[in-house]
């Protein structure tokens, strides 16, 4: 037997914020409008949890943090309203941060009324909810933002002009999504990004009920890194196509589309599953598995690269828990068992699948049994997948401080001596590997000197292979 142990940390690297501002009920400031024009570069927005409706607001200021306190969402209800005829919020700001926050029923003039309206360079999302808007976030094609959309949830938006989207990304430097969960667009697309690099690891993309068109289409190319994702096409899907590439235009300098450990169900009567232009330069296909009838693959590459992908035209044929309702995890007997490959590297970025989504907006380890990685999105367990609050979060490994100033030293503590060698591994949004260091056997404080780096947010792999019982799982 072989385990994976796989520990997930989210660095900041940059200076702490400065001001706070609290709004709501009981709160000086009632609604989150009236602080927007007060904010200055740094602060800190607290939003109460609780319905906020009709309220829209125009953010100007860099490096916002805005997020609801308490337990749930601060619901924005447009309720007729919106801001510049465009959103029920838009940032104008800088490299800002939103999370916790619900945005629904935004309409305006245009067709195209949005929760967000991202005009400012960059943004990050947490824990967020957009639904029943007509686009759920829009943004510019300012050509260098690099937008990161982490555990939130996208529902039911669009106009029904096949124009609006649950998800649309203009033409930037880069999107990437982890543990999202898209499904039930109104005509639109699950998912439409133009941006350079798309990388999109661990997510839940399903049409279920919706009327949508593509699952994830990038119009314009560039170099799309997809890993561990749910991808489903529902019955009364308008358009076939799964994941589309590069069919607008390929203006964007890469052509590459790499699809690794991801679980694609077609439940419309055909479909395609992946589709690209004759102007992509690479397509490479390992460890996927392809359900439901339709074209596995459609449009000449200059190198097309498949390595131990399963294709079963019957889902059943696949023996999964519950394809049913959208559960993809294999059963002892499945074909998928031990039936998959090391993927390597591109690019700097492994291809192995190291977590796994747990729905909702959630993951967990993907630790493996066996001689071999199963295919697609989920391992084969004895036991349950579990949940990060089933593994008791914070127990056993500590990372400080967070936020921390580049080019200094970050702590990394462990309750006991490590069982067995170790790496860690900084990467930055876009997974690229910016440093590793060996954290060796029997040891349990270690230290890892920071390369000067840009202010953003990182992640901390903290990965071992070995015999044994799992450790522990972030």
């Amino acid at each position: 037997m072989k385990h994976l142990m796989f520990v997930f940390f989210l660095l900041q690297i940059g200076p702490i914020r400065a001001n706070i501002w609290q709004v709501g009920p009981t709160r000086f400031y009632l609604v989150p409008s009236e602080v927007a024009s007060l904010v200055s570069d740094g602060d800190t927005v607290e939003i109460d949890v609780g319905l906020y409706v009709g309220n829209v607001a125009k953010w100007f200021a860099n490096n916002l943090v805005i997020r609801s306190v308490g337990n749930g969402y601060a619901h924005l209800e447009a309720a007729g309203n919106y801001a510049e005829g465009k959103a029920i919020w838009v940032i104008k700001g800088t490299s800002c941060t939103v999370e916790g926050i619900e945005f629904s029923g935004c309409q305006v003039p245009d067709h195209n009324g949005a929760g967000i309206r991202q005009e400012g360079k960059s943004l990050t999302l947490r824990h967020c909810f957009f639904h029943h808007n007509e686009m759920g976030i829009l943004t510019s094609n300012d050509g260098v933002s690099d937008f990161l959309f982490e555990s939130c949830e996208f529902a039911s938006n669009g106009y029904g002009d096949g124009y609006s989207h649950n998800i649309y990304v203009g033409a930037v430097n880069s999107l990437t999504m982890l543990y999202c969960y898209s499904h039930n667009s109104h005509t639109g697309h699950l998912v439409k990004s133009r941006a350079r690099f798309n990388n999109l690891y661990y997510n839940r993309f399903t049409g279920e009920t919706g009327d949508g068109s593509y699952e994830v289409d990038m119009p314009n190319g560039g170099q799309a890194i997809l890993i561990g994702n749910i991808i489903e096409q529902c019955p009364t899907s308008q358009n076939g196509g799964m994941i589309s590439f590069g069919l607008e235009n390929q203006n964007n300098p890469e052509q590459q589309i790499i699809l690794s450990h991801n679980t694609l169900v077609n439940d419309r009567f055909d479909g395609r599953f992946v589709q690209f232009s004759n102007a992509t330069t690479l397509v490479k296909l390992v460890n996927n598995l392809f359900l439901g009838p339709g074209i596995l693959i459609q449009g000449t590459t200059a190198l097309l690269d498949t390595s131990h992908n399963i294709r079963l035209t019957t889902v059943a044929d696949a023996m999964l828990t519950d394809p049913a309702n959208y559960a993809y995890r294999p059963l002892a007997n499945s074909p998928c068992v031990d039936a998959g490959v090391d993927p390597g590297i591109f690019n700097s970025v492994s291809l192995m699948a190291l977590s796994a989504y747990q729905h909702p907006l959630s993951h967990t380890a993907r630790w493996f049994s066996g001689v071999a990685t199963d295919v697609g999105a989920y391992e084969y367990l004895i036991t349950r997948y579990r949940s990060l609050k089933d593994e008791g979060y914070s127990s056993n490994f500590s990372v400080y401080p967070s936020p921390i100033p580049s080019g200094e030293i970050l702590t990394i503590q462990t309750d006991h001596p490590l069982g067995s060698k170790s790496s860690a591994f900084l990467l930055d949004g876009l997974g690229n590997i910016k440093q590793r260091m060996e954290l060796p056997m029997g040891q349990k404080d270690f230290q890892l000197s920071l390369l000067p780096m840009d202010p953003g947010i990182y992640f901390l792999y903290i990965q071992a292979l070995g015999k044994g019982k799992l450790i522990s799982v972030f």
